[in-house]
């Protein structure tokens, strides 16, 4: 969700399937039972413990995580970490799913929130669950909603880390010449398609990512489910539930924008995945959609007077309605411990783990990136706050995560073949978009394909 990488190359695609499909799995409405967490192995192992961290951050956000883990390295000597980055998170899990056959996996893996269903499904990890019940772990001071997303079937399978969510990127000056409220961006999907009305006559537009991320966003806003058994956290996702009255009024908006000429689009990934963000530097967009992970770089290329005519303002998403008590799902991404390596390792990935989240860390993190602080008490340190007062805009995500209903609906879904769930929505809004469909027939074409995906995959695994 964070990042744009859920087109995955059919080569990877075949790597996993092979995976998963030689593993038995299961789904319950109750709390599953969980292996112990080695804690000891790591007070009775003698000498340094050397583990891997595979991560995928790239550019401020990899100095940030490395200055960070420099920073639990020498703050003891029992555990060493070493970071292992991979190119994109689509890169990692296909070289994870590879490594289940091979045998060369990391000690700690951060895994997209898309993964989640997934990596369950191969049986490869330790859930922190174990390490959270016996360190005694407290989670109170964690935000509910990252918490709940890795919060499967009443068990805690990963910890949240790299946490974001859509947000709005706008031209203040672009909304001056258009005469609308530089400090007023629009709270709602309607509002948003009149500013882009607004925008257009003025000379500039819109830009729309195709990143089915935000189709779901905007049914967690109308606390809307996105697939049943409330949203895969009951029981085992078989179906698609967005066909609905909220789903269409999302889709014929969407559709208002494109086909009325208010909005252009551009894709997730490949060569022009970022168009719609340079389209603000450029004078071709007065506003975007994109995810908070994103921040930190565009405030940086934005900002550094390259572009003159661009003043960066950052809005909450526009909600679907106003009159909706929703919230905003979490996206990015969560940190799980290998089951396949040592048990020493498996405690010294847990004492990292507490680390990288720790009050502290967490607010560093957010400074560095425009990631989430996902701890209550790391915003209350000298590093977010004085972020804060000085880019009120880093404060926009947060409020998000932390305002609105916490359930099902906004704790965002759990689905086995995510990834490939996301290619049916988006080719339905590639048809919907192009004018080959209404958007009525879209949306059910999407979720009929879905069903068909989500059928499909559980029943390869035993599990459908």
């Amino acid at each position: 969700m964070a990042t744009r990488g859920f087109l995955r190359a059919a080569a990877a695609a075949a790597v996993i399937l092979s995976s998963l499909t030689t593993l038995a799995v299961s789904a319950g409405s109750a709390a599953a039972a969980v292996p112990k967490c080695p804690l000891s192995a790591l007070t009775k192992s003698k000498g340094v413990v050397n583990i891997t961290f595979w991560e995928s951050m790239t550019r401020a956000n990899a100095t940030t995580l490395q200055a960070i883990t420099s920073g639990f390295n020498s703050s003891q000597s029992k555990v060493h970490v070493t970071l292992v980055a991979q190119a994109s998170y689509d890169d990692t899990w296909a070289k994870y799913t590879a490594g289940l056959t091979n045998g060369q996996l990391p000690d700690i893996v951060l895994l997209e929130d898309q993964r989640t269903q997934e990596a369950i499904d191969t049986q490869s990890f330790l859930p922190v669950q174990s390490c959270i019940d016996a360190s005694r772990y407290k989670t109170s001071d964690f935000l509910a909603r990252p918490l709940a997303y890795w919060k499967v079937n009443g068990v805690q399978e990963a910890m949240p880390f790299a946490v974001s969510n859509p947000i709005l990127y706008y031209n203040k000056l672009a909304f001056t010449k258009a005469a609308l409220n530089p400090n007023n961006p629009p709270s709602t999907l309607p509002e948003m398609i009149t500013d882009a009305k607004a925008l257009k006559a003025s000379g500039s537009g819109t830009g729309l990512v195709l990143d089915p991320w935000h189709l779901e966003t905007w049914l967690a806003t109308a606390n809307q489910l996105f697939v049943n058994h409330n949203n895969g956290r009951s029981g085992r996702a078989s179906a698609g539930v967005f066909n609905s009255t909220t789903g269409r009024q999302i889709f014929t908006e969407l559709n208002q924008l494109v086909r009325g000429g208010f909005a252009a689009t551009n894709p997730s990934s490949g060569p022009d995945e970022y168009d719609n963000l340079l389209g603000i530097g450029s004078g071709k967009y007065g506003m975007t959609i994109d995810t908070s992970a994103a921040l930190g770089t565009i405030s940086q290329l934005l900002n550094s007077g390259q572009y003159p005519n661009v003043q960066l303002g950052i809005g909450a998403f526009p909600v679907l309605s106003s009159k909706i008590q929703g919230g905003i799902e979490p996206g990015g991404s969560g940190v799980y411990i290998s089951n396949k390596v040592p048990p020493a390792d498996q405690a010294a990935a847990w004492q990292y783990m507490q680390w990288i989240d720790n009050t502290q860390s967490q607010a560093t993190w957010a400074a560095g990136t425009g990631y989430i602080p996902i701890r209550k008490s790391s915003t209350q340190t000298a590093t977010v706050q004085h972020l804060w007062v000085t880019s009120p805009g880093y404060k926009v995500a947060y409020n998000q995560l932390n305002n609105g209903v916490n359930d099902a609906a906004t704790s965002g879904s759990v689905i086995g073949p995510y990834a490939d769930v996301r290619n049916d929505i988006l080719s339905a809004e590639e048809a919907m978009f192009s004018g080959a469909m209404s958007p009525s027939a879209a949306l059910a074409s999407a979720e009929k394909s879905v069903n068909t995906t989500i059928v499909g995959y559980n029943q390869r695994l035993g599990a459908g």
